[in-house]
């Protein structure tokens, strides 16, 4: 058996967060474990409240997940508060996993915050060296840079510079670059993969990001190239979101 480990919040709507990852793990074959860093209220659209768990008890969970099972890997989303960035930093270092996918989630897409700004740097200084892969979207890699963009090629200029100074890949996403095809890019210390299709519009897209972040964590883990891994984890959400929209129009 394979062991996943996802580590962020609790999403009530069960469509994106620990839940989405949860179904995504499963899906691949993995037992699913996890551990909060916080409470939200939400529904498809908003997230109307965010309640980081306190430190020791994150701390405590990690803790358990790594002493009682051999994690295959791990994806962290929503972190929640300052506090549980250490706790992450401190407990990645320890353990030292294989495989870490984060998906930087600084805010939900509807505004509400899950980390302050003062604590991007320390993301970037003292967990971003501890993943083999991070997977901003357009704005959220806009802030973690300081810089503005408009085309994916800008992007991934910038990209091959950071990807040094922050030691690890960057999966661009492509949802907020403008244009009918989707253009996503793979960025590594050594290497640059450019992706290009036709964007899907669905009518339930909650929790895309969590899917997609997983589905690489989980593809990673078995043991797959970045170029395989992306190939099947847009597949997957794809496939998945798909069927989803059938469901959704049915009712």
């Amino acid at each position: 058996m394979n062991y996943f480990l996802t580590i962020a919040a609790s999403d009530n709507s069960g469509g994106a967060g620990i839940q989405q990852d949860i179904k995504v793990a499963y899906q691949y074959g993995y037992w699913p474990l996890s551990a909060i860093t916080g409470i939200t209220v939400q529904d498809f659209y908003n997230v109307y409240k965010v309640e980081p768990v306190k430190p020791e008890l994150l701390k405590e969970q990690i803790e358990q997940c790594f002493e009682s099972f051999p994690v295959k890997t791990v994806k962290i989303g929503a972190i929640c508060s300052h506090e549980n960035l250490n706790i992450i930093v401190s407990c990645l270092k320890k353990y030292t996993p294989c495989h870490v996918v984060l998906d930087t989630v600084l805010f939900s897409s509807s505004g509400a915050s899950f980390l302050n700004n003062s604590s991007y740097d320390v993301m970037k200084e003292t967990l971003f060296p501890l993943t083999e892969l991070i997977t901003p979207n357009k704005i959220e890699f806009e802030l973690l840079t300081n810089q503005h963009f408009s085309s994916i090629n800008q992007a991934i200029n910038i990209a091959k510079e950071v990807c040094k100074q922050w030691k690890t890949s960057i999966l661009i996403k492509g949802g907020h670059f403008s244009g009918t095809n989707l253009c996503e890019a793979l960025v590594s210390p050594t290497d640059v993969l450019q992706y290009k299709r036709p964007k899907k519009n669905f009518q339930y897209s909650h929790g895309t990001g969590c899917t997609l972040s997983s589905a690489m964590a989980c593809n990673l883990g078995m043991g797959k190239t970045f170029n395989e891994s992306y190939l099947h984890a847009s597949q997957f959400l794809v496939d998945y979101y798909e069927k989803m929209q059938q469901n959704w129009l049915k009712e």
